[in-house]
């Protein structure tokens, strides 16, 4: 639970909403636009879910 609320608190600070209330309204936490229609694999959906980031923006953050 510790862990969990590090997490979200973490997710507050950066992008104004948590991971889950990125998945419940089903937008990517950081460009706020619908999440599934821009991943674009199965891994994408996966990691949205995980993290709240579309596949596009996690491939942004994650490239280099």
């Amino acid at each position: 639970m510790l862990l969990q609320n590090f997490k979200d608190n973490l997710s507050r600070n950066l992008y104004v909403m948590t991971t889950k209330e990125a998945n419940e309204k089903g937008i990517c936490i950081q460009c706020r636009e619908k999440a599934i229609p821009k991943c674009y694999s199965e891994a994408g959906k996966k990691e949205f879910y995980i993290s709240g980031l579309c596949e596009l923006c996690f491939d942004d953050i994650c490239k280099g």
